[in-house]
């Protein structure tokens, strides 16, 4: 693949050079449209959007509008690939607009399934299913069997979410026997690992388990460890419902043995820089080519002038310089001769290009689907380890969970387990960094976790917090004199004895907020986190009790909500405003203060970039 990337580069550039020497501006917006594909496909976001915006200002000026719209959804693929999800789906409307206009039906539905996504990402599953109803008239129409297929079964992935079982169902299988009509043996794979999942949710766990055992079957036939690992999550799931632990932890461990490749994210701000950037130079432009087009026409006229006294000239020594005329003519005649065969082997040359080019644009958009798809599992994985919705409702009834990771993956996780019959462990995880770095941490962490309850029986969260942290030095091999590298966690941890109602806290450089009475008490743990040496040797962690009463709230949380800048002057919001907004909220139902914490939340951010992933637990006793 990096073979073929470079491949592809060096035809971009020798394509450039070409076009820049012929001055052939269709040419120049193709070269650079694919170098933008190829910077793109290896990560470089901020030379790739300047080379797609160079290549749209070029397409609007010579007016290939089919062009313009490609442009318009690379770029928007771009800034989702960082996060802005709103400036995406203003190019890919840009996108539809044109489509529209050239009635270019199959780019009109390809738009509205990227929207789609994005709204499914936001759990705005109205607005998705929407989006994906228009591309599937669209692709039903056209008979694109393909396409059709992949959108039902979106929508199956939809109807799961809003708990319409029988409707996901039906779309499912719609979508496998279109699938295995058309030969499409890894589309039939995707759609049996989504039935998987739909097994899960209505708690068909035996069925769920042989669908998944099929699917790594026939993937590893096929070596594709994609489906190999959404197997595996629907498999440990299962095995998770059934409270099958020890199954559970061997699929997770083979989960995590899969590695997906994931491109380096730029600094996203940079791009939104660049762009502005190019629009203020563009205008430099247009302004600077206006002056030359006066000053040329200022010359046109000069040179007009003089040909029309040389005219007179002529004809007033016709006589006399006829013969030198004829010379004259007959060298121009000439000279076109020649001008004109140069570009008919130029124009050739040109013919080449274009062909090799659109060979390799070809090849690029093939590979963009396949980095696509890998961002997508590689969410998958890190949302395999946190609790289903439906074992957190039944553990913690009166609780909600507000969480948004700043990336497509987060540093952030909640966990949350049973002990027996009378206990439940819940915590807030915060690990070092944030995007792939810090998902990679948060996976150790669920596992050091699991491992400190179910193999060292750890009881109280002060034991558990300990054995933690020796096991994260171990594993990431910290040593007193390598102590200045601090990879590690900050975790609030609660075990919540349901038959007395008393609740043990500990926490490794975090606190929990406890309203009683219209009051909030601040609960704090210990102030060195887990990993890293401070002393001489690892440093224990205390347990402190909670005296619990009926509509008491506690509230474990990260430090990313505190640490939001926005209002009116861009400062944090703050603990001490975080205080005062739960207190005066705590009395309300536990649900709608969720949604209140979340329109807090972007409210204060505005249109300022996050800063951290966010994670809040709720819990009213």
């Amino acid at each position: 693949m990096h073979h073929d990337i470079d491949s592809a580069f060096t035809c971009g550039n020798i394509a450039l050079k070409n076009a820049k020497l012929l001055k052939d501006s269709s040419l120049l917006a193709e070269s650079h449209m694919l170098l933008g594909y190829g910077l793109e496909t290896k990560g470089n976001y901020k030379a790739a959007l300047q080379n797609f915006i160079i290549a749209t200002d070029l397409f609007k000026k010579i007016n290939i509008k089919s062009k313009l719209a490609q442009c318009y959804t690379a770029m928007g693929i771009v800034y989702w690939y960082q996060g802005f999800s709103n400036k995406a789906i203003d190019y890919y409307k840009k996108n539809i607009a044109i489509c529209l206009e050239i009635n270019d039906e199959n780019g009109l539905a390809a738009s509205y399934g990227n929207i789609a996504i994005i709204f499914d990402e936001r759990k705005d599953l109205d607005n998705a299913l929407l989006y994906y109803n228009k591309a599937l008239l669209i692709f039903e129409k056209n008979k694109r069997e393909m396409q059709t297929a992949a959108c039902l079964d979106n929508m199956s992935l939809i109807y799961k979410q809003q708990k319409e079982y029988k409707t996901a169902l039906d779309f499912n299988l719609k979508s496998y026997k279109l699938r295995e009509h058309i030969g499409d043996t890894l589309g039939m794979l995707a759609s049996m690992e989504n039935l998987g999942g739909i097994f899960i949710s209505l708690n068909k766990y035996d069925d769920a388990i042989a669908i998944s055992d099929r699917v790594v079957t026939i993937a590893s036939r096929l070596g594709s460890k994609e489906d190999i690992k959404f197997a595996y999550i629907n498999l440990k799931d299962a095995y998770e419902a059934k409270k099958d632990y020890k199954s559970a932890n061997i699929i997770l461990n083979k989960l995590m043995e899969i590695k997906d490749s994931l491109r380096n994210i730029e600094n996203a701000n940079q791009i939104a820089e660049l762009e502005t950037k190019f629009k203020t130079k563009e205008k430099e432009t247009e302004l600077s080519e206006i002056k030359l087009m006066q000053e040329l026409r200022e010359v046109e006229n000069t040179e007009k002038l003089k040909k029309k006294n040389y005219s007179i000239i002529i004809l007033s020594l016709v006589g006399v310089f006829i013969l030198l005329l004829a010379f004259i003519l007959l060298k121009r005649f000439k000279e076109k001769k020649l001008v004109a065969e140069e570009l008919s082997v130029k124009n050739s040359a040109i013919e080449t290009q274009k062909t090799i080019i659109d060979k390799a644009y070809l090849e690029l958009s093939e590979k963009n689907k396949d980095i696509t798809d890998s961002i997508k599992y590689a969410q998958r994985i890190q949302e395999a380890i946190f609790p289903s919705d439906s074992n957190f409702a039944n553990l913690l009834p009166q609780s909600f969970v507000f969480f948004k990771p700043k990336d497509i993956v987060s540093g952030d996780f909640y966990w949350v387990e049973k002990e027996n019959n009378d206990s439940v462990y819940i915590a807030v995880v915060d690990c070092t960094g944030h995007g792939v770095p810090g998902a990679f941490m948060s996976i150790v962490g669920f596992n050091l976790l699991n491992k400190a309850i179910h193999e060292n029986k750890c009881d109280t969260p002060a034991d558990i917090l300990h054995q933690v942290n020796i096991d994260l030095t171990e594993t990431l091999k910290q040593t007193l004199e390598a102590s200045s590298v601090k990879d590690g966690m900050e975790i609030s941890l609660c075990k919540w004895n349901r038959k007395e109602n008393e609740l043990i806290f500990a926490g490794a450089n975090t606190i929990v907020y406890h309203v009683n009475d219209k009051q909030i008490n601040i609960i704090k743990g210990n102030k060195h986190p887990i990993g890293g040496f401070y002393g001489e040797q690892l440093q224990p962690f205390q347990n402190t009790k909670i005296n619990i009463k009926p509509n008491d709230c506690v509230y474990l949380f990260s430090d990313g909500y505190a640490d939001q800048f926005g209002g009116e002057k861009g400062k944090k919001y703050k603990y001490k405003q975080l205080e005062e907004f739960l207190l005066s909220n705590s009395n309300k139902p536990i649900m709608e203060q969720r949604k209140l914490l979340s329109d807090e939340f972007e409210n204060w951010r505005g249109n300022l970039e996050q800063v951290d992933d966010v994670c809040v637990i709720g819990i009213k006793f």
